[in-house]
């Protein structure tokens, strides 16, 4: 768990900490703010947002939108580049790891002009709670 140059506080070690708990999964900034203090870390909510904006620039956190709320996840190195599915519903999160259909996307992008951000996020519902929603 590094920090990339950052300044070694409690604070952005607890972020980081919470984080890699739920490394699967994208979470609300509230949601890692419990987290942390549960763990004992009393850290207030605007701190948290600027430490994961932080992270979020020097790549160690990928951030990905639900509606208005932001949702943030570890970026771990072997997924650097990588688009992810992304679950609307529950936050899970896995990297494509198709490397042949990324090509054809980016080969697709180029003769259309454009230049791919790997960084794309595919939305949908994950196997679970595909089955909750339609058990229900």
């Amino acid at each position: 768990m590094g920090l990339a140059g950052m300044r070694l506080t409690q604070s952005r070690l607890a972020v980081l900490k919470a984080l890699h708990e739920n490394a699967t999964r994208f979470l609300e900034v509230e949601s890692l703010q419990r987290a942390i203090q549960e763990g004992g870390l009393p850290i207030p909510l605007p701190t948290a947002y600027r430490i994961l904006v932080e992270m979020e620039k020097a790549r160690l956190v990928q951030s990905t939108r639900r509606g208005a709320r932001v949702l943030y996840r570890q970026v771990f190195e072997e997924e650097t580049g990588q688009p992810q599915f992304v679950c609307t519903q529950c936050g899970l999160a896995q990297a494509m790891g198709d490397a042949a259909l990324i090509a054809k996307l980016t080969r697709c992008a180029a003769q259309q002009g454009f230049r791919m951000d790997p960084s794309v996020t595919l939305v949908g519902l994950c196997a679970a709670c595909t089955e909750r929603s339609s058990s229900s």
